[in-house]
């Protein structure tokens, strides 16, 4: 594949010491990859890329203890592309399916490698909040939607050049809502305080910890825990616990937010990487106003009808997360407490 047109395709490149550790409250999201990502997502959605015009009609916060966050967005559920028929966490890449390999340029905001397109930030089509973009890595390869390492880097590098702390990076397994069988992440902006960035949460072992105090129970890794903040090591543990999941068939939601340690704090000087096993969602037929993918899990619930936005309540919401998490989560966390991690090659240096 040539490399794609620099007069066309901007290339944004990065060294470490861009990432940005610390981010206030009140910081407007002005780094050079915020701004690139507003100025080419807004060009795009001027162009008419989009299947339709973001219109969030309404939105409100369910009453209740979880702070559910419901914005009403029928055009997503009306004009999306249809999801590929996926049925195990095993299907391979198909070439002659639709795939990110046959978007056309425009669609493609910036090039976050050498400027070969493989690795590059593109329009999320079908958007559900601002920015909603799609980062595909090693995008040539023709991997199939299983987290790599490399992937999961690329993805935590992008929340690190963000001084926004409401960019989010998401991940859908097969059999949990991904629509397309080709490795991809989704990025957002969520403009909104949610729970999940400094909710309690209960030590399991190591590094790695549990979120119990909310209807979708997960796992979830720190940034905080590791010495120095190494980007690393919070990396190499999550693909532990994902490709625990990945390699046991286990259909599962990745979501990365900047946190904080003090939950009274106007300081994000965190992050967390929240892992959720689940009930595969092959074969079941969604009656639901939202489909239950990695932000419903989050507590950000995309609604596709007015009757069922205005009739939504924490309960219904609540009922059906624990229902797809609990069972899972509880036979995961088992088996992780039963692992050697002597035979993992994990490194022990953590707080």
């Amino acid at each position: 594949m040539s490399k794609l047109d620099e007069s066309r395709i901007q290339i944004y490149k990065y060294k470490a010491n861009d990432f940005k550790f610390v981010v206030m409250k009140t910081d407007q999201g002005n780094s050079a990859l915020d701004l690139l990502i507003t100025q080419k997502w807004e060009e795009a959605q001027k162009n008419g890329v989009f299947k339709y015009v973001l219109n969030i009609r309404q939105q409100k916060r369910l009453d209740g203890n979880y702070g559910f966050l419901a914005q009403l967005n029928p055009e997503r559920g009306e004009k999306r592309r249809k999801p590929e028929d996926i049925s195990s966490m095993a299907q391979p890449f198909d070439p002659n399916l639709f795939n990110f390999t046959k978007i056309p340029n425009r669609e493609i905001l910036f090039d976050i490698g050498n400027g070969d397109g493989n690795d590059v930030v593109a329009a999320n089509i079908s958007p559900i909040e601002n920015c909603h973009s799609l980062l595909f890595t090693e995008r040539f390869k023709c991997l199939p939607q299983k987290v790599t390492v490399y992937s999961l880097k690329r993805a935590v590098d992008l929340l690190l050049l963000s001084n926004s702390p409401y960019l989010r990076m998401m991940f859908n397994s097969l059999c949990a809502h991904a629509s397309v069988n080709h490795l991809h992440w989704h990025l957002c902006y969520l403009k909104y305080h949610m729970p999940l960035e400094c909710i309690k949460l209960s030590h399991l072992r190591g590094p790695v910890f549990v979120l119990l105090e909310f209807p979708a129970k997960g796992f979830c890794l720190k940034l905080s825990s590791f010495l120095n903040l190494n980007t690393d090591n919070l990396v190499s543990w999550t693909y532990f616990i994902v490709n625990y999941l990945q390699t046991s068939n286990i259909a599962h939601n990745i979501y990365i937010t900047r946190a904080k340690t003090k939950a009274e704090s106007d300081i994000y000087d965190d992050i967390r990487v929240y892992i959720w096993a689940r009930k595969s969602s092959s074969g079941i037929k969604c009656t639901l106003d939202f489909i239950p993918a990695v932000c419903e899990l989050f507590g950000h619930l995309s609604i596709k009808s007015k009757q069922g936005y205005e009739d939504l309540t924490e309960d219904a919401v609540a009922q059906i997360l624990d229902d797809i998490t609990s069972h899972c989560f509880f036979a995961a966390k088992d088996d992780i407490l039963g692992m050697n991690l002597d035979e993992k090659g994990l490194t022990m240096d953590y707080c």
